[in-house]
């Protein structure tokens, strides 16, 4: 890599996946020029993960911590080492099309200047169905992929979107920069899960948009990684990471509206989760109603506004 700054940064965040990242960086590695850089951020693996990286991406930057520090801050390691002008997150337990990359770069020199996140179509694997073309949110502040598990022709032409998901989601790294909290970019106490919803809601608020682009294909193991943490472990984190995306980002009258499913999450986590998941839920609620001043500040954009041209019923 030469000293110029690369037209694309990919930051990859892996943790114990070395086969599953084998096949993503095989997919990659015929793509990337010299102006593409790798930055892969290893949540303190046990396996071989860090020996497949170097074989395959001598060049790669690769970022190792001693502790599973989780996605949102792992994203966060690998973008204060990345240098690209556009940044893909991309998961570890992916694989791209060909022309992927190309399609990519295509798109991040057409985006509009107010264009600070782009999609691109996500299949679940195998290849026949999709899995994401954008997020979508709900009134009472639950999220989920736009046309998931939908016919691969269901979704062909490009459109607006209320923002990205993280699991292969470009960010312009001019907006990265410019809606940071506190020195971060994704919030770290989300661990996993919504990290990508808080995000791109609160650079919505901050005046960027979102596009789906069609034509860069790449496929995804769906939740590869997160089976590994046991029984409950994906509810348990949509339940606190929900409520702590709307009290930062959302209107107090879509806050209101959300208090039934609130209130049967925390049913839920009383009959299922114990009193440590009741717990992070709290300190949830907590960090949410303390971090929601800093993203009223960035915003120029009304919450209500937002809200209702992108929060379905």
């Amino acid at each position: 890599m030469d000293a110029r700054t690369p037209r694309l940064s990919i930051v990859i965040v892996n943790w114990n996946a070395a086969a599953r990242l084998r096949g993503c960086l095989a997919s990659l590695r015929p793509q990337c020029g010299p102006d593409v850089e790798l930055v892969v951020v290893d949540n303190g693996s046990s396996d071989d993960s860090l020996a497949v990286v170097r074989s395959a991406w001598p060049e790669a930057v690769i970022v190792s911590l001693a502790t599973n520090r989780g996605f949102a801050e792992g994203c966060n390691r690998g973008l204060a080492v990345a240098r690209g002008a556009w940044v893909l997150t991309l998961n570890n337990d992916t694989v791209v099309r060909p022309g992927f990359i190309d399609g990519l770069l295509e798109a991040a020199d057409a985006a509009p200047e107010d264009v600070g996140m782009l999609q691109p179509r996500l299949l679940l694997e195998g290849g026949v169905r999709l899995n994401s073309t954008g997020v979508l949110v709900h009134r009472d502040g639950s999220a989920h992929d736009r046309d998931f598990d939908a016919p691969l022709a269901d979704r062909t032409d490009g459109d607006e979107i209320l923002c990205v998901t993280a699991g292969a989601g470009l960010y312009r790294r001019t907006m990265l920069d410019r809606i940071r909290v506190e020195a971060d970019w994704f919030d770290p106490a989300y661990f996993m899960y919504f990290e990508d919803v808080d995000l791109g809601w609160r650079a919505r608020l901050a005046g960027w948009r979102a596009l789906y682009i069609p034509e860069p294909t790449v496929e995804h193991a769906f939740q590869g990684s997160s089976r590994k943490h046991g029984r409950h472990f994906v509810t348990i984190q949509c339940m606190r990471n929900r409520v702590r995306t709307l009290l930062k980002n959302a209107s107090w009258r879509m806050i209101a509206r959300s208090l039934p499913r609130s209130a049967s999450d925390l049913l839920w986590l009383l009959q299922h989760a114990g009193g440590r998941a009741l717990a992070d839920w709290a300190l949830a609620v907590r960090d949410g109603l303390r971090a929601r001043p800093a993203v009223t500040r960035l915003a120029g954009t009304d919450r209500r506004d937002l809200e209702r041209r992108w929060v379905l019923p």
